[in-house]
């Protein structure tokens, strides 16, 4: 009998060596998936912070530009040719001027962007470059005065069209 209450001794404390084992294994693996899943959702909520203010940042930069096309219905209808010619070089320099800002935010998008709000962006930015185009052509006396206003109203509505992508983009898993 004293035989197998060592043997028992030898088992009981072996068995309790490997149960230890597989607890403290057990206990590293969870902490280690919460790690993993912890630093996930870190990353996701910062990538969502970012795209947030990458959005924020290109909306105002729209309606920056949306305030330069307003403008030129003033210029257009000025009586004076010599004036209006002068006005428009002017402000056709403004809005390159202030092209540069909306053209860096659209990139921030652009790089860092969801799939969702990205062909929305797109869409602004050929837009806006249609206005420009326009205008300038309108310098030119290429255009009517008249071709402008289709040209910003599209520019409005491809802006209109952003800002649901984007509310729609903060909705979904970064990706």
């Amino acid at each position: 009998m004293g035989d197998s209450a060592i043997w028992i001794a030898v088992l009981t404390a072996g068995t309790a060596i490997g149960a230890s084992w597989v607890t403290s294994r057990g206990n590293a693996d969870a902490a280690r998936v919460q790690a993993e899943a912890s630093a996930a959702a870190q990353r996701a909520a910062t990538h969502q912070d970012r795209m947030r203010a990458a959005h924020l940042a290109f909306i105002e930069q729209i309606n920056a530009m949306g305030d330069l096309y307003r403008k030129v219905p003033t210029i257009l209808g000025m009586k004076s040719l010599t004036e209006r010619e002068a006005a428009l070089a002017q402000h056709l320099e403004e809005m390159r001027t202030g092209y540069g800002e909306f053209h860096r935010q659209i990139n921030v998008v652009t790089l860092d962007g969801r799939r969702s709000s990205q062909p929305a962006a797109d869409a602004v930015h050929a837009a806006s470059t249609h206005v420009y185009k326009t205008l300038q052509a309108i310098a030119d006396g290429t255009r009517n005065a008249s071709d402008f206003g289709p040209a910003v109203s599209a520019y409005w509505k491809t802006a209109t069209a952003f800002i649901h992508a984007a509310r729609e983009s903060g909705q979904e898993p970064p990706g």
